[in-house]
C-alpha cells in the first residue's frame, strides 16, 4: 500500500522551518480501508524540530510513543496461523493483522507510523511486502496452496530445512511443470487440457473428503499423485533463492522455511491444496491453468553492485539485495530516495542503536538514508566475530 497524508507532511515542512522545540499539532485522519468492515482512525500527533548532534531533525510525538524521523526502526512482526503451518509478517498491512514498530512507549501499527510523515519516511513508495514462511514438517499437511499470481511477485530466501523432514538437508518447492512430460505430449493445449482434468478429478475428492464423506482407500493419494505428476519439484538448501515472476506455479514444501520479500497485494489463484481451503470457499483452477507460465523457470542470476553485494531479484517494483558484513565491518546502506527494509540473516548487526538478530528487521525511512545524519543513521556494523549476512528490500534498489 501508499499511504499518503499531505496534512502530515506539511507538518514535518513546518517544523523544521519554524523555532525550535515549538510544535505542530495537526489531526491526522487514517481511513483504514483494508479492514472489515472499514473504518477510520484520527490521529494527534505533534511535531517539533530538535538539534541532534548538531543537524536539525523533527520528533515526533504521539501521546507517549516518541519518533525521529532520522531513526531506523524495529519491526515487530504479526503471527498469521495457516493450515499448513504460520506466516509471520514483518510489514504486513491486511484485515487479519497488522504489524507494528517499536517505539520507546511499546509499539506502534504500521499503517500508523507512515501516516506520520509519509514523504520523508518513504517517499510515497509503496511498502513492500516482509514475511516469513514457516511450513509444518509434516508431508502434505505442511504443503503450501500450489498457486499462481496475475500482479505479485515474490523472491524466497532458504533460511532453515528441518532435519527430521529432509534428513540429507535438501528441502522441495514444487516450482512449476513437469518439462518431460510436456515434451512427451508435444501439444501445450491438451498437456493444460489433462492437467486441467486431473486436478479437477482431485478437487472432487478433496470436497468429499471436507465435507465428511466416504472415500475409497487410495483414492485420495492416487488422484494427488495423477495431478503432482505434471508438475516439477525442485530441490532447495539453506541460503537458497527463489525468484518467483507472475504466472509461475508454485507451492513451498513442507519443512522448509524462507524470508519472503513480494509485491505488496494479497491477490491469488488457487490452482489445488490437499487441505480444506479456509481462506476461500473455491479453488481458480480454471484460470489459473489457463493463464500459468509453462515453460521452465531459468535459475536466478546475481549481479554484484558492490563487493560484498549479490543483487537477488531485480522486479519492476522492488529489488532485494543480500550483503554479507565480515566480522568488525560496518558499510553506509545507499543514499535510496524512499526507504529500505533490512532483514538479518546470520550473525548481530547494529544499526545506529538497534541491533538485528537472525529473522529481525528494521524499516529505515528516507530521511535516516539520505538526512543530515545519514553517516549514523544509516550506517551497519557487524560487531561480530563471525561474517553477518542480511537481505534489503526496496522499490528501484
Amino acid at each position: 500500500m501508499i499511504v499518503s497524508n499531505p496534512k502530515a507532511d506539511d507538518a514535518v515542512e513546518a517544523a523544521l522551518q519554524g523555532s525550535p522545540g515549538t510544535p505542530r499539532q495537526p489531526s491526522l485522519d487514517l481511513d483504514r480501508h483494508w479492514r472489515s468492515p472499514p473504518d477510520r482512525v484520527t490521529l494527534s500527533p505533534a511535531y517539533r524540530q530538535v538539534d541532534v548532534d548538531g543537524a536539525a531533525v523533527v520528533e515526533i510525538a504521539l501521546g507517549d510513543h516518541r519518533l525521529r524521523l532520522d531513526q531506523p526502526v524495529l519491526l515487530e512482526p504479526e503471527i498469521v496461523p495457516k493450515p499448513w503451518g504460520r506466516e509471520i509478517w514483518h510489514t504486513g498491512i491486511e484485515a487479519r493483522g497488522e504489524s507494528r514498530v517499536r517505539t520507546n512507549a511499546g509499539t506502534l501499527p504500521v499503517s500508523q507510523y507512515l501516516t506520520l510523515a509519509p514523504q520523508r519516511l518513504t517517499g510515497s513508495l509503496p511498502l513492500v511486502l516482509l514475511k516469513i514462511l514457516d511450513p509444518r514438517p509434516e508431508p502434505v499437511l505442511g504443503d503450501l496452496y500450489f498457486e499462481t499470481h496475475e500482479r505479485k511477485q515474490e523472491v524466497y530466501v532458504v533460511t532453515h530445512v528441518d532435519p527430521e523432514a529432509w534428513p540429507d538437508g535438501r528441502g522441495r518447492i514444487r516450482f512449476g511443470m513437469n518439462q518431460a512430460l510436456r515434451a512427451r505430449y508435444g501439444d501445450d493445449d491438451r498437456f493444460r487440457a489433462d492437467y486441467l482434468e486431473a486436478v479437477r478429478r482431485y478437487e472432487r475428492v478433496r470436497r468429499a473428503i471436507d465435507a465428511g464423506e466416504a472415500v475409497p482407500d487410495g483414492d485420495e493419494a492416487a488422484r494427488r499423485a495423477a495431478m503432482e505428476a505434471f508438475t516439477e519439484l525442485r530441490e532447495l538448501a539453506v541460503g537458497d533463492v527463489v525468484v518467483v515472476p507472475t504466472w509461475l506455479p508454485h507451492s513451498l514444501q513442507h519443512g522448509v522455511r524462507v524470508i519472503e520479500f513480494q509485491t505488496p497485494t494479497y491477490e491469488r489463484y488457487i490452482i489445488s491444496f490437499a487441505q480444506r481451503v479456509l481462506t476461500q470457499n473455491h479453488w481458480d483452477t480454471d484460470k489459473a491453468v489457463a493463464n500459468m507460465r509453462l515453460d521452465a523457470p531459468p535459475p536466478p542470476r546475481f549481479d554484484a553492485p558492490a563487493a560484498g553485494i549479490e543483487r537477488i531479484v531485480g522486479f519492476d517494483d522492488f529489488r532485494a539485495w543480500r550483503m554479507t558484513l565480515a566480522a568488525g565491518e560496518s558499510r553506509l546502506l545507499p543514499a535510496h530516495p524512499g526507504y529500505l527494509l533490512c532483514m538479518a540473516v546470520t550473525g548481530r548487526v547494529g544499526l545506529d542503536g538497534l541491533a538485528l538478530d537472525p529473522e529481525q528487521a528494521a524499516f529505515v525511512p528516507g530521511e535516516a538514508l539520505r538526512g543530515p545524519r545519514r553517516e549514523h543513521s544509516a550506517r551497519l556494523r557487524n560487531d561480530g566475530s563471525e561474517p553477518a549476512v542480511l537481505l534489503i528490500a526496496a522499490p528501484d534498489l
